[in-house]
């Protein structure tokens, strides 16, 4: 029976310095010497340096302006105006489409929508399908279509013309063609991608629906960029 207790004593023991040690370990592995060593994602775009620095962990870093993405308005399915990247809290999922392709959209919503399940319990992720025939694509076109996604369960717009400009939005924001196909009547030619923006309207990734793992990327990066985002706002960092 003493034996029996010993035993048990030094199995308090181990516990407890598993307990006081496993966090400092998981530290180190995070920081080593005060450099933090967590890969954040890349942010794409043009970068300019503005000549002024920052200090991060007692060293002095050069502070950069990078590509950002200009909120825009465009009408939903719903009829309604939508301003989209307004929000500098939540981070988005975006992509470009038109009803009547014939070519890879349906397998790219039907993509979006499983990112759009995975994530439709968190506020913080919202999701965009903007549509690059607004002639055609009017609300109730939309509606129609986005029936079979149940988006309003998933905060998910699917969005046609408003207040701004879908081409120079495709362009200029988010950096993907998006033309008419003059070759084809009815036709247009744009990204195959779903684009990840963060909470500062900067792009994250691309994701070609095309590419067999990539959405499965994409949705591991979601989940990655939350938690980014998270450590970016905390006054500990």
């Amino acid at each position: 029976m003493k034996v029996t207790g010993q035993t048990s004593g030094w199995k308090k023991i181990v516990i407890l310095a598993v307990i006081l040690i496993l966090p400092g370990f998981l530290y180190y592995l995070l920081e080593q010497k005060g450099e933090n060593r967590y890969k954040n994602l890349p942010i794409f775009g043009e970068k300019v340096l503005t000549g002024t620095f920052s200090n991060r962990m007692g060293k002095q870093i050069p502070d950069t302006l990078f590509h950002q993405i200009e909120p825009f308005s465009l009408v939903n399915q719903k009829g309604e105006l939508v301003d989209v990247l307004a929000n500098d809290t939540s981070i988005a999922v975006v992509n470009f489409f038109y009803t009547r392709c014939a070519s890879f959209c349906k397998h790219m919503n039907d993509e979006m929508n499983r990112v759009a399940e995975r994530f439709s319990g968190n506020h913080l992720v919202g999701f965009y399908t903007i549509t690059v025939d607004t002639a055609y694509d009017k609300p109730e076109v939309l509606r129609e279509y986005a029936q079979a996604y149940d988006p309003a369960s998933k905060k998910w717009h699917f969005l046609t013309a408003g207040r701004d400009d879908i081409f120079k939005i495709a362009r200029n924001g988010f950096l993907v063609d998006a033309v008419k196909d003059t070759a084809a009547n009815g036709s247009f030619i744009h990204s195959s991608s779903l684009i990840l923006v963060d909470s500062k309207r900067r792009i994250r990734g691309y994701y070609d629906v095309n590419h067999p793992k990539e959405v499965d990327r994409l949705i591991d990066e979601v989940k990655l960029l939350l938690v980014q985002e998270i450590r970016e706002r905390s006054p500990y960092k």
